[in-house]
């Protein structure tokens, strides 16, 4: 879809666990949430059931943005899982404990630009970030990793003209890259990450994203529509 508006909200909290879907016993997570995954929150804000979060919102009838507000931190902290029955019999059989390693991101913050064609969604949505109200508990990642945000309010947006040098401030998928203008130190990282899956939980697409992992804005040639945000003066491109 192509917003005229959005709805501007920062997301936080102490710890973030977005497990990549390809590690087990020794969980790593992803340094950015995943469009899955904000699609998510925003799903528990407005208290849309767990079973139709998923495709709530589509990318054909959605906008989401994500820009990186505090640099990527990350930290492993030990768990000791246990063996446990519905009758807990198993509980304190000490030998059944399986030490792991956890990684997190710790001290998190995102900014998060939304928007939607569908009017009545858009508008609860907005009721819900004006009074700071949350149908169900929020959190990033994992239940234990606790969120809260903060509504920054809505802004108009600028198209802004394609194949020009401009500074971008948000998360872009690579394949809307036309070129990279490398003029200071960057700490620049790509990943493949979920982007949309179904009812059923079975992810139906992925995409490569570049971010820079001090939240620094990335100067970048854009191949299509990006916009610029009025009254904030950030630049975004949707994922």
């Amino acid at each position: 879809m192509t917003p005229t508006k959005i709805l501007c909200f920062e997301l936080f909290g102490d710890y973030a666990q977005f497990r990549k879907f390809f590690t087990n016993m020794s969980p790593l997570s992803f340094s950015i949430p995943p469009r899955t995954v904000l699609m998510g929150i925003i799903g528990a804000i407005l208290g849309v059931d767990k079973a139709e979060n998923p495709e709530y919102f589509t990318p054909q009838d959605s906008f989401l943005a994500l820009r990186l507000m505090n640099p990527v931190k990350r930290i492993r902290i030990a768990h000791n899982y246990i063996k446990a029955d519905s009758t807990m019999r198993q509980l304190y059989n000490f030998k059944d404990h399986k030490p792991t390693n956890v990684e997190f991101l710790k001290d998190v913050r995102y900014r998060l630009y939304f928007s939607c064609q569908d009017e009545e969604k858009y508008q609860n949505l907005k009721s819900k970030l004006q009074q700071h109200h949350s149908h169900y508990t929020i959190s990033l990642g994992i239940s234990g990793c606790l969120a809260n945000y903060e509504y920054l309010g809505e802004f108009e947006l600028e198209t802004m003209e394609p194949h020009t040098d401009t500074l971008l401030h948000s998360v872009i998928p690579t394949d809307s890259i036309e070129e990279l203008i490398i003029d200071e130190p960057l700490n620049l990282q790509k990943v493949v990450m979920p982007t949309f899956m179904n009812n059923d939980r079975e992810v139906q697409s992925y995409d490569e994203v570049l971010f820079e992992q001090n939240g620094k804005p990335i100067s970048i040639k854009i191949k299509d529509a990006y916009y610029k945000v009025k009254t904030l003066n950030d630049v975004i491109h949707g994922i």
